[in-house]
């Protein structure tokens, strides 16, 4: 018995050493919790930086179309018929009548010639050399080979 009680006592802790355990247990609990949050806390933060990012350049964009449209409508004003004749007149031009034009003719030259995308319009002709057995109904087909077959098959069996 003796010798027993020396291997446990030999053996157990002292009780300082259970508390160490226990308070480094306790510890590596609120290191990695605290590695989560931080992690928990680094991801959510670049979600919201992208998300900011994303905002700005969808309102840039939206900017962009904008500054775009007023360009075009712009340059749509600059070169209405209106505005290039007051240019013209401006410049020096005048409006020439029938009898100020001069035409000339140029022996060998080829007008451009009209684009032939496809080929005119063919009236559709469908010719179809099919057998004489294709050319009859079900209904005809069923009362020349299936309804014999059926009338002896009910003589047959009553």
């Amino acid at each position: 018995m003796d010798g027993v009680r020396q291997l446990t006592q030999a053996y157990s802790q002292a009780p300082w050493r259970k508390q160490l355990q226990i308070l480094g247990l306790f510890l590596l609990v609120v290191v990695l919790a605290a590695l989560v949050a931080g992690i928990y806390l680094n991801v959510t933060a670049r979600a919201a930086t992208i998300g900011r990012e994303i905002l700005w350049m969808q309102s840039r964009i939206e900017d962009l179309q904008l500054e775009n449209s007023d360009l075009e409508t712009r340059l749509a004003m600059v070169n209405s018929a209106a505005v290039m004749e007051q240019r013209a007149l401006a410049m020096g031009f005048q409006p020439l009548g029938r009898d100020d034009v001069t035409y000339i003719v140029v022996p060998g030259y080829v007008s451009r010639q009209q684009a032939v995308i496809a080929p005119p319009p063919k009236p559709v002709v469908v010719v179809a050399n099919l057998p004489a057995d294709y050319t009859e109904s079900l209904f005809v087909w069923l009362e020349e080979r299936a309804l014999p077959a059926v009338q002896e098959w009910l003589e047959v069996f009553p």
